[in-house]
């Protein structure tokens, strides 16, 4: 079980980098908001990722000191039953990425960041594929006490982005102008908004 958890490793990595550059390329939008809408959608994301950064800086020593010590990776473990879970925990965010990358592109228009975003939600896409497939293999091999997750109202929604796709291949976000989804006037219930958290907490 140490090769999926090598594995595992690289795409947690991977993925930490790529939630600071798109954590950096957030910054100056929020900071620049043409209104208060604005501002706090983009806030919104940036805050999810930045806890997830929080929860990946947490994950990868864990990852590391299993591969690193020889632990024992199997279910009858505690510490590989905790990290297993948090795991499970990262295919999520690896889904709530690939949204926000979604999200993000129907504002970014220009060439350069509307490349990098593209290239980022590909490789998230295909890291999301390689998660699930080993979390299939690990809880079969493992005979694992994490319960299957129950399928939500939200699986049932038609929802075209890459983060609901269950085959490999990016397709384009729809075009919805952006004009359409970030110059709506703020309303004072906006402003009350309380803004989701991922922190994972035991």
């Amino acid at each position: 079980m140490i090769q999926p958890l090598s594995e595992l490793y690289d795409v947690f990595s991977r993925t930490k980098a790529g939630i600071r550059a798109f954590m950096d390329m957030l910054a100056p939008v929020i900071s620049d908001a043409e209104d208060e809408y604005q501002r706090l959608y983009f806030h919104h994301i940036y805050e999810e990722e930045e806890q997830r950064l929080e929860r990946l800086e947490g994950l990868l020593p864990s990852l590391s000191s299993f591969l690193s010590d020889g632990q024992t990776a199997n279910i009858e473990n505690p510490k590989f039953n905790r990290l297993l879970q948090d795991i499970h925990l990262e295919k999520f965010g690896l889904h709530n990425f690939l949204e926000h990358l979604d999200l993000t592109m129907y504002h970014f228009k220009d060439p350069e960041r509307s490349q990098m975003l593209a290239s980022m939600s590909e490789q998230t896409k295909a890291d999301y594929m390689v998660v699930k497939d080993i979390l299939s293999r690990m809880n079969k091999d493992s005979s694992s006490s994490v319960s299957p997750e129950p399928r939500k109202e939200s699986d049932y929604h038609v929802v075209a982005t890459a983060a609901h796709e269950e085959v490999d291949g990016i397709g384009a976000p729809p075009h919805i102008p952006a004009s359409n989804m970030l110059s709506t006037s703020p309303t004072p219930t906006r402003k009350g908004l309380s803004v989701g958290s991922l922190k994972h907490t035991r």
